[in-house]
């Protein structure tokens, strides 16, 4: 099978020839390692912007933004097929800079942008949604300028990426920065999110549906241009448990996902779920919020991945559960990912509906580390499993 038939295959809850292979980025430092180091980095960038255009540069920065985005996205794409990885997923971002090394997005959030080895790492910082005037403004330009602006700017991003790559590896899409939950919370900052929620909860509905509106458009254009699975990025708990109690999801956040997975489908398309944390308690939540698939299964939140199987495997499918604290650094010998790796399919592989990927990424996974994963799953991942 190629990729994208083994992906599709097991999104299916159905065994193809093998456990495909998945992660949701490289950090730039990372791709640097693989492909080596591009002429020019990311802060070389803003020197020389800031140099030609003193007077403007900050404005002239953000127009830039969609090619610089384009870049590194393929780059990181590049360094996915030279791993040897059946997936990853790629994602416009809706920032714009706000200083020389602060960005802001369309949500109310402001990020500070941290130093990778020469490359971009946008960190957030707080949010500046804090009132109901504010958010009657950020509605309005939502719906009158930034879904339109966005659809057409995801388009031409996919495009261009995945022209270059479809041939070796499927590519996702994800919201990534602009899920619906993250951007709602993040956006108004905790102190007045909490306040809200427990004062006005219709208000918190109200901005979870615009936010989904926003997102069922932008996937809508990226299906235009042939996506075929999502991943809605969401980090809905702690390591210790949900961030809402399960009611409050039910009844606050599942009609905005149900409304972003009726879309999907309506498509004939597949949407996975993100969520970092001890997700447990979130399960049946999540299934009838209509994902098809789960990705994290954070074993450093005390998840479960053999209870997350019995409870669930016969209706998502599972992503995930490889830990980036030990295994996948450079504290994490070949021995280690392989074991893991071993245990991990052993768990989860049976029948189907496991795609083998990291819990999540940042700057400390190692390259070596990763492809030891590609290969551990090529070799204890075959149909029929044999563990």
């Amino acid at each position: 099978m190629e990729s994208r038939e083994r992906v599709l295959t097991t999104l299916n809850l159905e065994e193809p020839d093998r456990v495909p292979s998945h992660v949701i980025a490289i950090d730039g430092n990372n791709v640097d390692k693989i492909l080596g180091k591009p002429q020019m980095t990311d802060f070389d960038l803003i020197e020389q912007v800031k140099s030609i255009n003193p007077d403007n540069y900050i404005e002239e920065l953000s127009s830039l933004i969609e090619s610089v985005e384009t870049s590194i996205f393929s780059r990181m794409v590049e360094a996915a097929v030279e791993i040897g990885l059946d997936a990853m997923q790629v994602g416009i971002i809706p920032l714009r800079f706000k200083s020389e090394l602060e960005m802001y997005d369309i949500f109310g959030r402001i990020w500070q942008l941290e130093d990778n080895d020469g490359n971009f790492f946008p960190y957030y910082t707080r949010g500046t949604l804090d009132s109901v005037e504010k958010w009657e403004q950020l509605k309005q330009d939502i719906e009158d300028i930034y879904t339109d602006k966005y659809c057409k700017m995801a388009k031409k991003f996919y495009r261009r990426i995945n022209k270059k790559h479809k041939d070796k590896i499927f590519l996702f899409a994800t919201n990534d920065l602009a899920g619906i939950f993250e951007s709602a919370w993040q956006g108004m900052g905790m102190s007045f999110y909490t306040r809200m929620l427990h004062k006005k909860p219709e208000f918190i509905k109200e901005v979870f549906d615009v936010y989904a509106d926003f997102n069922v458009a932008l996937y809508n254009a990226y299906m235009d241009v042939g996506v075929e699975v999502f991943i809605e990025s969401a980090d809905l708990a702690y390591k210790t448990g949900p961030m809402m109690s399960p009611k409050k999801f039910v009844d606050l956040l599942q009609p905005a996902y149900e409304k972003l997975t009726d879309a999907v489908h309506e498509r004939g398309q597949k949407v996975i779920i993100h969520t970092d944390g001890q997700i447990t308690p979130l399960l049946d939540f999540i299934v009838n919020s209509g994902f098809d698939g789960l990705h994290a299964l954070e074993p450093t939140a005390n998840v479960d991945l053999d209870l997350i199987k019995k409870k669930v495997g016969d209706k998502l499918c599972l992503l995930g559960n490889v830990d980036i604290t030990h295994v996948l650094t450079a504290n994490g010998t070949k021995e280690d990912v392989e074991n893991w790796v071993k245990n991990a399919i052993k768990t989860a592989g049976p029948g189907g509906g496991y795609i083998c990927s990291a819990t999540n990424m940042h700057p400390s996974v190692e390259p070596r580390n990763l492809k030891w994963m590609v290969e551990a799953v090529e070799k204890y991942g075959n149909y029929p499993l044999n563990l």
